[in-house]
């Protein structure tokens, strides 16, 4: 329920086991390697050209593996996932596979196939420029002027024909001319006209936007190139299937390139952490951190392989940059999702995810409140943690989905939302098969916001409420842990007194509290108040600057007190909204249906299908976003900071294969 502990480490070595040590640290995968700021000599510093080597080696398996990826049948592949591994299994892929004649093979069918492509998309060119002159019986060899005759071919559009023909007669050279073809926008013609009167010809059909076309010189009629056009794109079609089917055969390499990627990732992740080491001739140095749990399992496995080394282990200093990594009871895991996209807290600092977790956990379930999509939302979850084996990273979110479909579950039920009314629709209709889950709804019914809209209204704030109180304890201890007694009474205590005897006051005033109350809640209202204005301007100089940001200080607690509070009617709407677009959903469903003879019960379950989904979908990204936003705006800045660095020791991190533990 805090931030780890994190202990310094230091280990200096034999340069004999430098590449074995950094294969057991990267296999155990505890210690976070920092850079050391003191330079080392040049002629120590760590080579890049291996680095180099290996990264142009995972760059071409990448580019390999996705090629495969996307000519394989895309269930099979989804239903692969990856790849379970032993450790001695997955290191001795280096050995077994040389990647490089396959990676020729690929490169070269697929150059071969990028040519064919060129040549097939050239031929459709011609055959498209070709295409409206197929009627044309004149060989385009034969289309040339004479000593006396020039022949012109081209294209005009329709709205531009009648003016051509209009300007022709009006100027009456001496021509002719014959439509080859028609279609919705052109008219394409040949004109002949007499040699010494071309220009004029030419002039009337530029005025008339005649585009003038020139055809690929050829001894064959266009009918009959068409024809050889259709032949040779046949035959690059034939060959281009025999170079698919040969890439297709490449497929059988893909598990191999995916172990291959991995382990070449592993390798250049271990070749990169070589560059923050300080080396010597016969020695080197590696700083870092670890965790204070993990310390005995890295002697252990030190103690066990090598000899020639030392290992340090002290508490970090204040000047040291700490870096961060939560840990937290399994409940709370999966809320850490929503402390790492707001931040990591600094070392020593509270980690809000406990005091965050039971809050998104309501709001979600308040958002959706509906059982029904709640029983979705967790079996969805629970099928994608299982099956699809996700990373660490999409787990944690897997599983705080879950437990937002139990939330909504828990809300739905108590509020009567099934799928929105539909057991009441169905019991309508068929109250002898129905009437039992009528039934049961009705009794696990606390409220029905429907009918009492402003009562869950009052819940939601209420809830907002008991939040901001606890941001404000939060931090109140934080200053009583770091023995700061003094900020904790003069900035939280007097805010608590205040807010509670505003909140009082409210309470009174809507008449859910006695009157008799009045006066208690108005003297902790006032004491609270004048404390906030004397003390929250101490840092400043001068009385009157002291002051004036104690009055400023007092004003954004008053009013940041209520904005803050009304923010949370959002869990109200959004959970109103739900159950009127799943009602909505209902009744257009079952009216259309009603009105659709036959096939009308099929009609029904579609629209039902495809209404909730997308209800389902477009509420649970409300939920998220909302319940998340009420974090990072009412809860954390009232005692968390942030600005932790990432704990990210050295370990195998594989996209496509999974180490399995012996």
């Amino acid at each position: 329920m805090a931030v780890a502990r994190i202990k310094k480490l230091n280990i200096i070595a034999h340069n004999s086991i430098r590449e074995s040590l950094l294969e057991g640290l990267q296999d155990l995968g505890v210690v976070h390697i920092s850079g050391i700021k003191k330079a080392a000599d040049e002629e120590f510093k760590t080579e890049d050209k291996k680095r180099e080597e290996l990264s142009i080696r995972i760059s071409q398996i990448d580019e390999f593996i996705k090629f495969l990826s996307s000519i394989e049948d895309n269930k099979a592949s989804f239903l692969k996932g990856k790849i379970f591994l032993k450790l001695e299994e997955f290191k001795s892929i280096y050995e077994e596979f040389d990647y490089k004649e396959a990676y020729e093979k690929f490169c070269a069918l697929k150059a071969e196939s990028k040519e064919l492509n060129s040549k097939k998309e050239k031929l459709l060119e011609i055959k498209r420029k070709l295409l409206p002159w197929e009627s044309l019986d004149i060989k385009p060899a034969d289309l040339k002027d004479t000593k006396y005759t020039s022949l012109i071919l081209g294209f005009i559009q329709h709205k531009d024909f009648s003016n051509l023909t209009d300007q022709l007669n009006k100027e009456k050279p001496a021509y002719n001319f014959e439509i080859i073809n028609s279609d919705k926008n052109f008219e394409y013609l040949v004109f002949i006209c007499l040699e010494k009167e071309k220009a004029v010809v030419e002039e009337i059909l530029k005025r008339c936007n005649f585009n003038r076309v020139q055809l690929e010189l050829s001894t064959l009629s266009a009918r009959e190139e068409l024809k050889s056009i259709d032949r040779d794109y046949s035959l690059l079609g034939e060959k281009e299937y025999a170079i698919n089917d040969k890439l297709r055969g490449l497929l059988r390499y893909k598990p191999k390139l995916m172990r291959l990627y991995d382990y070449c990732f592993n390798i250049r992740k271990k070749s990169e952490a070589e560059k923050d080491f300080l080396n010597t001739k016969e020695a080197f140095m590696i700083e870092g951190w670890i965790r204070e749990h993990d310390l005995k399992p890295l002697k252990r496995m030190m103690d066990k392989n090598f000899s020639h080394f030392e290992l340090e282990v002290r508490e970090p200093s204040h000047s040291d940059i700490v870096p961060v990594e939560l840990k937290n009871r399994a409940v709370f895991m999966p809320f850490e999702f929503i402390t790492k996209i707001y931040g990591l807290p600094s070392y020593g600092e509270l980690d809000p995810t406990p005091f965050l977790a039971p809050f998104f956990f309501i709001f979600f379930g308040f958002c959706l409140t509906d059982a029904g999509y709640g029983v979705i939302v967790a079996l969805l979850s629970l099928w994608a943690i299982l099956k699809l084996k996700p990373g660490r990273y999409w787990k944690t979110f897997f599983w705080l989905l879950f437990l937002g479909g139990v939330s909504t579950v828990l809300l739905g039920a108590v509020t009567g939302g099934w799928f929105g009314d539909i057991i009441d629709i169905l019991n309508t209709r068929f109250p002898k098969i129905f009437s039992f889950l009528a039934v049961l709804k009705n009794r696990l019914i606390l409220l029905d916001p429907n009918k009492e809209p402003v009562k869950l209204l009052g819940i939601a704030l209420g809830i907002g409420v008991v939040q901001i109180f606890t941001g404000n304890l939060i931090a109140l201890y934080d200053n009583i842990r770091k023995k700061h007694i003094l900020d904790g009474i003069l900035d939280q205590v007097s805010v608590l007194v205040f807010l509670t005897g505003f909140t009082g006051l409210v309470l009174i005033i809507l008449e859910v509290l006695n009157k008799s109350y009045g006066t208690l809640f108005g003297r902790m209202a006032q004491i609270g108040g004048l404390v906030i204005i004397l003390t929250a301007g101490r840092a400043n100089p001068g009385i009157g600057a002291k002051l004036f940001n104690g009055v400023f200080a007092f004003y954004n607690v008053a009013a940041g007190y209520i904005s803050d509070a009304l923010s949370y009617s959002r869990l109200w709407a959004l959970g109103l909204v739900t159950g009127v677009m799943a009602m909505t959903c209902n009744l257009i469903a079952f009216m259309i249906g009603d009105m659709i003879p036959f096939v009308g019960f099929l009609v029904t379950i579609l629209i039902l299908f495809v209404g909730h989904v997308f209800t389902i979908a477009i509420n649970v990204l409300g939920g998220l976003i909302h319940s998340g936003r009420l974090q990072f705006v009412e809860f954390l800045p009232k005692f968390f900071k942030g600005g932790g660095r990432v704990f990210s020791p050295l370990r195998l991190e594989n996209k496509y294969t999974v180490i399995e533990k012996t």
